[in-house]
């Protein structure tokens, strides 16, 4: 079998140790797992030449999990994307993978939030990203909140 080498900062050692004894498989096939998701991601964008809102929030959970190490991810008993009667927002359902228990965030987001290219704007996206660092602060025992970005 063929070695590669990965090189990582001292700082990064101890989400590394938590990495193996938290994930229960190798921290390669773990590292293997995010190559072929991000691939599949970024070969999508680059085929439609935009985003569409499922893989926008994709990209942003990515983006928040790489920088934070959260695991976060749209929960997949649910439809990627949720819709209200009687509203023209967008929902989803989010929650960490692996998490016992399952603790879950509805997240509602105002479709003009999206620009042209299909990424959500700054003022969204800092939003989002804020209210899941409160969520998953370690410190946060609930085992739901709503979210409405449009507020």
């Amino acid at each position: 079998m063929p070695n590669k080498t990965i090189y990582i900062k001292d700082s990064d050692l101890p989400l590394w140790d938590r990495a193996q004894k938290e994930l229960g498989e190798s921290i390669s096939s773990a590292f293997v797992d995010y190559l072929k998701e991000r691939l599949q991601t970024t070969a999508k964008r680059h085929k439609r030449g935009k985003l569409d809102m499922v893989q926008a929030i994709d990209a942003l959970l990515a983006e928040i999990n790489a920088a934070r190490n959260l695991d976060i991810e749209r929960h997949p008993s649910w439809s990627p994307i949720i819709h209200a009667a009687n509203s023209v927002n967008i929902g989803y359902k989010l929650h960490q993978k692996r998490a016992n228990p399952d603790r879950i965030m509805s997240l509602v987001v105002w479709p003009l939030a999206f620009g042209k290219d299909g990424q959500l704007d700054s003022k969204t996206k800092n939003r989002i990203t804020a209210e899941i660092e409160k969520f998953w602060d370690g410190k946060n025992t609930d085992r739901h909140t709503f979210v409405d970005t449009t507020t």
